[in-house]
């Protein structure tokens, strides 16, 4: 977010420069990109239409997703769209004021913080509802609109500084967008998800009684680990790039690349770290059983035009646990499939999660 910025700070010859990616390099970025924005709007639509027209969904933790999938969705209809217009305006010669630049790089800021402390908000709450799930069950209201509250209103404090701080005091703001932006951050989210997988791996412990039992909740720890690498890698991955470069051109500007290798280098980055918001709804979406029945529901919904999909959602709390089977012919006609909740036992409920 802020490498932009510290790049212009560093070298007054960015905003306006002159160069030329080859046509074909060109379009294909720019193919991505575009890509990239269908996917994100597209991931992060299903689960905002799917808290809209399920009410099972409208859980107060759900709502921690929700605002992950809104920040993520604005990362798609703000973020890449004025990133294109920069980078598109820089390759064919054609200057963009500063004033659009700082529009960019401060709703940027706003966008991608939020993103982040919206994750690391539900790094936390997970880790509570498995490590203390009785406590976690009485927690206020007040607690959950907090861990709301607080990514948005300091990602707003945040971006507010950074047109008051440009060209001023960017290594103090550089400093401070590392610290409270990742590094703090990734400490959080890794050290919440391995207490859940520490927790699950203690939870399981051997039963001579019942070996079916702990070779279930074996093969649920194996799931969870895999889970909490996937969360921590995909982090790690997508936003670690944009901050090494930032910390970089704020104080080695002199060892930044050339102007055309980078855009090049900035054009990745970018990539990286939009790209989590197009996994996100995926990655916190699919251990949640309701949420990817009402996607399944969706789709039939647009495949079959006559499908009630309203009383399909409004079924029985067991059907949110069983898939359903659905046909559907050329004219549309759809046949509800028949729910079960499935026989957990007191061991496996321990490492059950309905979504991380």
């Amino acid at each position: 977010m802020e490498a932009q910025n510290s790049t212009v700070s560093n070298n007054s010859k960015l905003i306006g420069w002159t160069l030329m990616q080859p046509p074909t390099e060109l379009f294909i970025v720019t193919a991505m990109y575009c890509i990239l924005i269908v996917t994100i709007i597209t991931g992060n639509g299903l689960i905002l239409t799917s808290f809209v027209i399920n009410r099972k969904l409208r859980t107060v933790t759900n709502t921690l997703i929700i605002n992950l999938s809104v920040s993520d969705a604005l990362v798609g209809l703000v973020s890449i769209p004025c990133w294109m217009y920069i980078f598109l305006s820089t390759n064919i010669g054609k200057p963009y004021s500063e004033e659009s630049y700082l529009f960019y790089i401060t709703m940027d800021i706003f966008i991608g913080t939020a993103s982040i402390l919206h994750l690391t908000s539900i790094s936390i709450e997970r880790c509570y509802a498995i490590v203390k799930p009785l406590r976690h069950r009485t927690l206020s209201t007040r607690a959950f609109n907090a861990m709301i509250v607080i990514p948005w209103a300091y990602a707003i404090i945040v971006a507010t500084l950074q047109p008051v701080q440009f060209g001023r005091w960017t290594e103090g703001y550089t400093v401070l967008m590392t610290t409270t932006g990742f590094f703090i951050p990734f400490l959080i989210i890794l050290v919440a998800y391995v207490t859940i997988f520490l927790y699950a791996r203690s939870s399981a412990k051997p039963n001579l009684a019942r070996p079916r039992v702990h070779k279930r909740a074996y093969h649920n720890e194996i799931r969870l680990s895999a889970t909490v690498a996937l969360i921590t890698g995909l982090f790690v991955i997508a936003w670690l790039p944009l901050f090494v470069v930032t910390v970089m051109a704020t104080y080695h500007p002199q060892r930044l690349p050339s102007p055309l290798w980078l855009i090049r280098l900035l054009e990745f980055i970018k990539f990286c770290h939009y790209g989590n918001s197009a996994i996100n709804p995926f990655v916190y979406a699919y251990r949640n059983k309701e949420m990817i029945r009402t996607f399944r529901f969706i789709g039939l919904r647009i495949l079959c035009k006559e499908h009630n999909l309203r009383r399909s959602l409004s079924s029985s709390p067991a059907s949110s646990l069983r898939r359903s089977h659905y046909k559907c012919t050329c004219q549309g006609s759809s046949r509800k499939g028949h729910f079960s909740a499935p026989n957990k036992r007191p061991e496996e409920e321990m490492l059950w999660i309905s979504y991380v």
